[in-house]
């Protein structure tokens, strides 16, 4: 069970990083093209592109908050499984449960507080990874206003 948890936060690690490297390159894309957007705009309000300009903060809302709900989600669960870890080990300390099965429940509880710490960053990067990337697509297509 641990090598395995092991490998998972390693490989959670690897997922994040290259996640962020996309996420970071799709945004310079994004953001190069929407400043092309948004300054043609000004130039030519009647000729905006007013479908580009009106998606920009509703879809920055969006992926924010369910990366806040992702996050949120995660510190509950690690929050949880604190106040059991604690409880745990002062009924240890106390004498009063034998120790052999806390010790083995707060082993597995710990290596599950480890995997959830190490893929928290990815469950909250994924909303918007997926609209940076998804908008670098759609704008690659689209000609720069």
């Amino acid at each position: 069970m641990y090598w395995t948890d092991a490998w998972r936060i390693a490989a959670a690690m690897w997922e994040n990083s290259l996640a962020l490297g996309e996420t970071a390159v799709a945004s310079h894309a994004v953001i190069g093209h929407r400043s092309r957007t948004i300054d043609a705009a000004m130039r030519n309000p009647l000729g905006a592109d007013s479908a580009e300009l009106n998606r920009m903060v509703p879809e920055k809302m969006a992926a924010f908050g369910q990366a806040g709900a992702a996050l949120l989600d995660d510190w509950i669960g690690l929050h949880h499984d604190m106040l059991a870890q604690g409880s745990d080990l002062a009924a240890m300390l106390t004498g009063a449960v034998p120790v052999r099965a806390r010790a083995e429940r707060i082993s597995r509880r710990a290596s599950r507080m480890a995997v959830r710490a190490a893929t928290a960053g990815g469950r909250a990067l994924a909303p918007i990874h997926a609209t940076a990337t998804e908008n670098q697509r759609r704008l690659g297509r689209k000609p720069p206003a």
